[in-house]
């Protein structure tokens, strides 16, 4: 079975015909894999809630603009821009450089916040799988520094969010093997919780189980406060590349220190990995309600 960090990326872009304005690959600070696209919607507003969605695929490929970003493609036509970033491969900059480009990102969107219409007020963070890792990362952790230099081009600029959309996502990375076991699914990946694994390549392609701490330190719940913004989480009971139970548990966690519609839960029955699964118009109504209520 081929591993998972071989894997040959094939890129499927969104769908975007239908959005007259969008602005495409600028950079939202130096370096490669540094740009991101904007997408507004087609009637004109003054100012626009802003969703900045961040794709998936275990840090090891992806690329903005894919058919991954069309969950929230579909908050367009409600009258929300969407901005698709790109960040480093755990192949080009170790983690968690990844979250300091989200921030920077954030930072670069409230900046330009009057040349593109966006309501700096009102940003949410929108992940799925590893983007959903780092969605909540960068949203629980807004403003404080992770012992790294501040990147972009707006260092002034805060990068607090109003609200967290976290779907499918790893959040505890040594716990996948005995999760599977419980739930009963057969992992997707052979190497799962191996150095060889996707979520090993974090830790410099140790096994996680042998690094607790960097374990301890990557969970976005070690950053969790009275003061974070609100989440929604999807997660599938059959997903067979990421347990269920990392969803439940860091909702779980949540709701130790805010209240239950700040930590809100969706379950999916028989779901499983990828965005087919959490875009149906029942889930993008889901979406839009925790929106319109934080946002």
């Amino acid at each position: 079975m081929e591993r998972f960090i071989d894997r040959t990326y094939d890129h499927i872009p969104a769908q975007t015909d239908f959005v007259t304005r969008q602005w495409l690959d600028i950079p939202y600070m130096e370096g490669p894999r540094h740009t991101l696209d904007i997408y507004l919607p087609n009637e004109v507003h003054d100012a626009y809630p802003t969703i900045i969605d961040i794709y998936g695929g275990g840090l090891i490929l992806g690329e903005k603009s894919s058919h991954k970003l069309e969950p929230a493609l579909r908050l367009l036509e409600k009258g929300y821009a969407v901005v698709s970033i790109n960040y480093s491969l755990i192949s080009q900059a170790p983690f968690p450089t990844q979250i300091l480009e989200v921030k920077a990102a954030i930072r670069w969107v409230r900046a330009h916040a009057s040349e593109f219409n966006f309501d700096a007020a009102r940003i949410a963070l929108m992940g799925e799988s590893s983007g959903a890792h780092l969605a909540l990362l960068a949203g629980v952790t807004a403003d404080q520094a992770m012992n790294e230099p501040l990147f972009g081009q707006s260092p002034t600029q805060s990068t607090t969010v109003q609200a967290i959309i976290a779907l499918y996502g790893p959040y505890v990375f040594d716990q996948f093997n005995a999760q599977f076991a419980e739930n009963k699914v057969t992992p997707k990946y052979d190497e799962t919780g191996a150095a060889d694994s996707f979520e090993a390549q974090m830790f410099g392609g140790v096994a996680p189980v042998d690094v607790p701490e960097q374990v301890r330190l990557a969970s976005p719940a070690t950053y969790f406060s009275t003061e974070m913004p609100p989440i929604l989480a999807f997660a599938g009971t059959a997903d067979p590349v990421v347990p269920v139970q990392q969803t439940e548990n860091m909702i779980s966690a949540a709701r130790q220190l805010v209240a239950d519609d700040h930590a809100e839960l969706h379950i999916v029955s028989g779901g499983v990995h990828g965005p087919n699964d959490y875009m149906t118009p029942a889930m993008t109504n889901l979406k839009l309600a925790f929106l319109e209520k934080w946002l």
